[in-house]
């Protein structure tokens, strides 16, 4: 696996998501290509902000479509699926999410 696009250049980075456990700031830290170019996998930082001077970290990995996690029209729906797996889950994770552009 080799990095291919530098973090901040994936729509989702720096996004905030509201979840019922609370706002969440979305921040990718490694991207690496998968299957040839076909699908990335992303590693993200989600960070909570519990007062001014603490915060709530997890990790997540993700792999995507590389031309979905790339286009801006599709950073919506990847932010609703981390939406859900916060909400669903606790602790680090990983969402498979290949099949974005079939759904």
């Amino acid at each position: 696996m080799r990095p291919t696009l530098p973090p901040k250049k994936l729509p989702i980075d720096m996004m905030r998501i509201e979840t019922a456990k609370g706002s969440w700031g979305i921040f990718v830290r490694h991207i690496g290509e998968t299957q040839g170019g076909r699908n990335i996998l992303i590693k993200i930082i989600l960070e909570q902000g519990i007062d001014d001077e603490h915060f709530r970290m997890r990790n997540l990995e993700m792999v995507v479509n590389s031309r979905d996690a790339r286009d801006s029209a599709h950073a919506a729906d990847i932010a609703s699926r981390i939406s859900q797996w916060v909400e669903s889950t606790e602790g680090d994770g990983f969402i498979e999410m290949t099949d974005l552009s079939r759904s």
